[in-house]
């Protein structure tokens, strides 16, 4: 393997190092085509401890053979591999893409936490971020929001997504797996022109000169991005040292806003709603005013927040269905609704968590919180909040994601992981950030 694609790989895991504890087992997210192909032989080229999976998502009939390819080239270079296949439980609706890659981080996440690795590799490269800049250009977005795909990001609670090769060319990758003997599989999707990202790839193609003023855009915004982050994770310490942001076992957040901490109202209302993606800038600051202007509760991003004395409580709003139900795992591990992240003795019967509120039952503190049911739809697992009510019923094993999620890919976790420990009903909640030394809630 070439010396540049492994160096990219040891470059990246060291700058990773130097922002959070350094990963110390990996496994790579490989589909067979050149790029990953090349991260995969670049891993192997050096000390790691490295495990391989492919995700077949059962949307083209050759999947299952590239995944074979991917496992017999792991076999000739003494990697563990194995395939994961997405199952939807019902037809995807809306982006397709999308939702195949949000399962496929989902299933490799899984498979990671399976292998015990605190990092996934993926071989995102320099042509990959051209296209995210230009289409989110084209979406209106501005400033830091045309930064591209992070260098490595948070996924959920002790795993994050390295990129080593956003500096290298995709032409760089094919040349490397070529040189290595290799014949990549190739997606027919990646030049389906019904999907934007091809056609903004069509249109880049072989225009160097448009392709070095890209990503000279991309390093400024980049530069403003970190700016933005060094901002934020300024405001979380100060607000969470202050004693005016605190987060409770179940994902409540009391915050008591101050000059100096817009940047934190997104990452609040993200996090405690269980959302996907922030809301717009426009859409906080127009809470924000209504709040100011002694506004009742408001909703935004399935949140609520309730004002209350110069102190916001924010809290999962039940909304109209409440939060997703989820199918449960045989691994055990389970992310539900973005705010937990769940293992239990689902030998107990469980086959799906609910939020309570389903079950038509509680109050807007508890009704956002998971139950598991049984075939026959009987509860037969509670989150510990809801133990009185269910006196008799075993109990899940959550670990909040909220106090996490609001600062999710800062740098240095904002302070080697600020402090929300989980609380049972009897004690208050604690205030992130008071030891930045301490273990951050994960």
């Amino acid at each position: 393997m070439t010396d540049e694609t492994v160096e990219a790989v040891e470059t990246a895991l060291g700058r990773f190092a130097l922002e959070r504890p350094a990963a110390r087992r990996l496994l790579l997210g490989v589909s067979g085509g050149p790029d990953s192909l090349a991260l995969l032989l670049a891993a192997a080229a050096l000390p790691l401890d490295v495990s391989v999976a492919t995700v077949d998502h059962g949307l083209r009939a050759e999947a299952a053979g590239e995944a074979r390819f991917v496992a017999a080239v792991c076999r000739d270079l003494g990697l563990p591999h194995r395939t994961l296949v997405w199952r939807p439980s019902e037809t995807p609706w809306g982006n397709l893409m999308a939702a195949a890659r949000e399962a496929r981080y989902g299933l490799l996440g899984t498979e990671a936490i399976r292998t015990g690795a605190d990092a996934i590799l993926v071989a995102h490269h320099a042509d990959d971020q051209i296209e995210t800049h230009l289409l989110a250009r084209e979406r209106g977005a501005l400033g830091a929001a045309l930064a591209g795909m992070r260098a490595w990001r948070d996924l959920e609670p002790g795993l994050v997504l390295i990129r080593p090769f956003l500096d290298l060319s995709k032409r760089a990758l094919v040349e490397a797996v070529a040189r290595a003997g290799l014949s990549p599989v190739e997606d027919p999707t990646n030049a389906d022109m019904h999907y934007r990202r091809a056609r903004v790839r069509a249109e880049l193609a072989g225009d160097r000169h448009q392709a070095a003023e890209l990503r000279a855009a991309i390093a400024r915004a980049a530069g403003l991005r970190t700016a933005e982050d060094a901002v934020t994770t300024a405001a979380i310490r100060r607000a969470g040292g202050e004693g005016r942001l605190r987060v409770d076992d179940v994902g409540v957040v009391v915050f008591e806003p101050a000059p100096g901490d817009e940047a934190l109202w997104p990452r609040i209302l993200t996090a405690a709603g269980g959302a996907l993606h922030p809301p717009e800038r426009a859409a906080v600051e127009r809470l924000r005013e209504a709040l100011v202007r002694g506004g009742r509760a408001a909703t935004l991003s399935g949140s609520r927040v309730e004002p209350a004395g110069g102190r916001l409580t924010v809290r999962r709003e039940y909304g109209r269905i409440g939060p997703p139900s989820v199918e449960v795992a045989n691994d055990g591990r389970i992310l539900f609704d973005r705010r937990f992240t769940i293992s239990g003795s689902w030998e107990a019967g469980a086959v799906r968590l609910e939020p309570l509120g389903r079950l038509g039952l509680g109050g807007p503190a508890i009704r956002t919180l998971p139950v598991g049911l049984d075939r026959e739809g009987r509860v037969c697992a509670v989150h510990p909040r809801l133990a009185q009510r269910f006196p008799h019923v075993p109990l899940l094993e959550p670990r909040p994601c909220v106090a996490w999620r609001i600062t999710a890919d800062l740098p240095g976790g904002t302070g080697d992981r600020l402090t929300a420990e989980p609380q049972n009903a009897a004690n208050p909640a604690k205030a992130v950030g008071k030891d930045l030394a301490a273990t951050y809630l994960r």
